[in-house]
């Protein structure tokens, strides 16, 4: 099972902390109250997207012995107007060097969407989600 946890530090910022102790700094913009010291919880799922496939990508272009030497992933998010202020649209782009051939990268992105992003399957495939109140 996956799991993570996440402790206030002060203010709006907190420490998310993963099984192998990797820890990232979570905060609201100092408009929205925060220090700015750390990412948006909102830019925390736009990475996971793009990390999540990225890594699928590339695995997959490795084992197919593309040239790869280069590979970025662009992404942005336009949000609802109002609470809760949701995505409404989220571009992907997928940017390599021109060496690789764009069948291999058809492919591998197709495979990663369709396939192995489980990140991006568990948006759209929404996952049961419980919360409990100060239980143990």
């Amino acid at each position: 099972m996956e799991e993570v946890s996440l402790k206030w530090v002060r203010g709006l910022k907190f420490l998310l902390t993963d099984k192998e102790n990797h820890q990232v700094i979570i905060d609201s913009s100092k408009e929205g109250g925060g220090e700015g010291a750390g990412f948006k919880p909102i830019h925390l799922f736009m990475a996971s997207i793009a990390g999540c496939m990225a890594m699928d990508i590339v695995s997959i272009l490795k084992k197919k012995r593309e040239n790869l030497k280069e590979f970025i992933i662009e992404i942005t998010g336009e949000r609802a107007q109002e609470h809760p202020k949701r995505f409404v649209k989220i571009d992907i782009k997928f940017k390599v060097n021109e060496e690789v051939k764009k069948e291999s990268l058809k492919e591998a992105f197709l495979l990663s969407k369709e396939k192995y992003c489980s990140v991006l399957h568990s948006i759209l495939n929404k996952p049961e989600i419980n919360f409990y109140l100060n239980e143990k």
